[in-house]
C-alpha cells in the first residue's frame, strides 16, 4: 500500500483572473520545489463542483516515513519560504490537507497505465468520494474493483483509490481518468447498474467532483 496526500486550495477573490495568476505563480515557484524534494506528484487539477476557486494536488509516497522525510526536506527549501512571503502573499488561500492509504483494487499496474498514456488532449478526471463503514469495506472494494475492470480503457480508467487515515475515516476516494470530456446529459438507465446497485448497500453516499489538469500536472 502507498500513502496518498491530497491538498486542496481555495483561492480568493473568486475570479478567473485571480485563479489564473495563482496557477502561474504556484506552477513556477512551488511545483519545482516538490520535484526536487522527493514529492511524487500524481496530478494538479482545477476542481469543479461544490466550492468555486479550488485546485487539488495529489501526491504518492511509498510509506509514511517517506512522506515525513519529503515534508521535512520541502520545509527546508528556501524557495518555499520566499514564495509564501513574496508572490503567494497576494492571494487569500484556504488549504485543506488529508491523507489516505491505497486500497487493494488500486494497483500499481492501474496507476502506471494511466501515467504512461500520453493523450493528444488533456483527459477529463473525476473524483468520487464515498462513505463506507469499516464492516462494509471488503464488499465495497470487491465491487469497485469489478467496476474498475469494466471501465478500463487504453488511456483511461482508475488512477488510484485511497481510504482516509485522517479526518472522516469512512471516506473512500476514487480518482478516475476518461479519454474524453464526460457527457453529462441526462439519459435514462445505467449501463453499470448491475455493479452500482449492490454497491449502494455498502456505500449509500457519494459525492462527485470533476478535475481538469493544470499546466505542469504530470497527469494530463
Amino acid at each position: 500500500m502507498s500513502v496518498i496526500l491530497e491538498a486542496v486550495h481555495t483561492i480568493k477573490p473568486l475570479t478567473d483572473t485571480v485563479f489564473d495568476r495563482w496557477v502561474e505563480i504556484y506552477g513556477e515557484l512551488v511545483l519545482p520545489a516538490y520535484d526536487r524534494n522527493g514529492w511524487d506528484m500524481l496530478g494538479w487539477f482545477k476542481r469543479s463542483g461544490g466550492r468555486m476557486g479550488q485546485d487539488i494536488l495529489l501526491f504518492r509516497f511509498d510509506s509514511l516515513a517517506a512522506m515525513e522525510q519529503a515534508t521535512r526536506s520541502l520545509f527546508k527549501d528556501p524557495a518555499i519560504g520566499q514564495a509564501i512571503a513574496g508572490p503567494l502573499s497576494e492571494f487569500q488561500v484556504e488549504e485543506s490537507v488529508s491523507q489516505g492509504m491505497t486500497v487493494p483494487y488500486a494497483t500499481e499496474q492501474r496507476l502506471e497505465k494511466v501515467r504512461a498514456a500520453k493523450p493528444d488532449e488533456p483527459r477529463q478526471y473525476m473524483q468520487a468520494v464515498l462513505e463506507i463503514g469499516a464492516r462494509d469495506q471488503a464488499g465495497a472494494y470487491e465491487l469497485l474493483g469489478k467496476l474498475a475492470d469494466t471501465i478500463d480503457s487504453e488511456a483511461g480508467g482508475l488512477v488510484t483509490a485511497y481510504q482516509a487515515t485522517t479526518g472522516p475515516r469512512e471516506q473512500l476516494t476514487d480518482i478516475w481518468a476518461f479519454e474524453s470530456m464526460l457527457d453529462l446529459r441526462y439519459r435514462p438507465g445505467d449501463p453499470l447498474g448491475e455493479l452500482v446497485a449492490p454497491l449502494r448497500e455498502f456505500a449509500p453516499e457519494e459525492s462527485i467532483y470533476y478535475l481538469n489538469p493544470l499546466p505542469g500536472s504530470p497527469l494530463q
